[in-house]
């Protein structure tokens, strides 16, 4: 892959990051349903950006920076494979 798409899929994965990161406390004020429907959709996306980064040739480490996670989180992710699906709920 070129550089423009490795930059594009790190940007994904902060932006993923920082989406659950500020829509955490928000989603506290609804339900109990609608916060776990919530955070697990934007767990998701992030876990999305992840495995998609990997395969544009973005190393483990730097994935983990970029989204503010461990490296251990990061591998298990990428050596699960394939994201999960979204919640029956859809998008949160």
């Amino acid at each position: 892959m070129n550089d423009l798409d490795t930059q594009s899929a790190r940007r994904t994965v902060r932006r993923a990051a920082r989406r659950l990161a500020e829509d955490a406390p928000k989603l506290v004020v609804g339900s109990a349903d609608a916060y776990r429907t919530g955070l697990a959709t934007r767990a998701a996306d992030l876990r999305r950006a992840v495995l998609a980064a990997w395969l544009t040739g973005v190393p483990e480490h730097v994935i983990a920076a970029d989204g503010g996670l461990s490296s251990a989180v990061v591998h298990e992710w990428i050596c699960a494979g394939s994201p999960p699906a979204e919640p029956a709920d859809g998008p949160g």
